[in-house]
This record gives C-alpha cells, structure tokens and sequence, in this order.
C-alpha cells in the first residue's frame, strides 16, 4: 500500500510538471504581469503615503511588462486566441480551406523568424546602452522580443506542419 501511495504521488508529481512546462509561456507571462502591478502598486503608496519613490521600480515594472506582453502574445497564439478574420475562409471549400491555412502558417513561420532574426541583431546593438536607473543593458528588455517571437516561430512551425500532416492525409478524400 505504501509503495503504490508513492507511485501515485510520483505519477501526479509527474503530471504536475507536465502541466506546468506545457503552459510555462503563460505562467512566466502572468508572473511579469504580478511583478508588474505590485510593483505600480506599491511605488503608489509609498509615493502617497511616505512621500517616498522607489527609483529602480519603474523600469522594472515596465520590464516584466515588456515580458508579459510578449510571452502572453506568444501564449495567446499557441491558444489560437489572437483575433483572426476567417468569415471568408470558412465560406470556402473544405480544401481551399486547407490550403488557405497552409499558406497563412508557411507566412506566419516565415514572418516570425525574421522578426526574431531582426530581434537578437536588435539586442546586439543594443547591449552597449545601458537603463538610467539600473544599469542594466536596455537589451535585457530587449530580449523579450527574442523570446516571444521565437515562441511564435516555433508555434507557427507546429502549427504548419500539423496543418501538412492533415492536408496530406485528407488528399484521398473528396470535397463535398
């Protein structure tokens, strides 16, 4: 009985884990956000009520921002949650459908890897400048692009190749 307690516990510790590097995009996203409103929050009240500024909040409350914005975008569209215009795609045939999303995931991957090619050659000119308050290079705010385009990429990559494997596989059948 004890032994298969710990292999229950291990197996939920297990799918815990899972869970949780299945949506690490979105709890790194939601934890920036947290960072972001404590910090506004509490650089308020102590600005109001001990005339006191925390001089370094700023810049890291509008950091993880930048953080949270660009890994929830990259979460959002994992989601297929990003405001997409499909009432003419869905009118169309099933298998002009099919092609339609083809052509839009090849786009996206195509888009989203220049983006974070010009991301990183961004942060590689960027390394030298340096944030007012902190000191620290402005290309670690930077580095969200990278990661949030990147995830992105990666997304559209999966996204495209199921798309593939599913267009593929429905070339035997006839449109109806």
């Amino acid at each position: 009985l004890v032994g298969s307690e710990m292999c229950i516990r291990d197996r939920q510790r297990k799918a815990n884990l899972k869970k949780v590097l299945k949506n690490l995009d979105a709890y790194i996203a939601g934890a920036m956000m947290i960072v972001t409103i404590l910090l506004v929050i509490v650089n308020v009240i102590t600005r109001k009520l001990f005339n006191y500024i925390i001089i370094w909040s700023e810049e890291i409350a509008t950091s993880c921002f930048v953080y949270s914005v660009f890994i929830g975008a990259a979460y959002a569209y994992r989601k297929h949650q990003h405001v997409g215009v499909d009432l003419l795609v869905e009118r169309l045939p099933a298998g002009a459908r099919r092609v339609v999303h083809l052509i839009t995931n090849a786009l996206l991957v195509i888009i989203n890897g220049y983006i974070t090619v010009l991301s990183v050659q961004f942060i590689q000119s960027s390394w030298i400048k340096r944030m007012p308050i902190t000191k620290l290079p402005s290309s670690v705010v930077s580095t969200a692009l990278v990661i949030g385009f990147g995830l992105m990429t990666i997304y559209s990559l999966v996204f495209f190749v199921k798309d593939l494997k599913r267009s593929s596989s429905l070339d035997g059948e006839v449109d109806a």
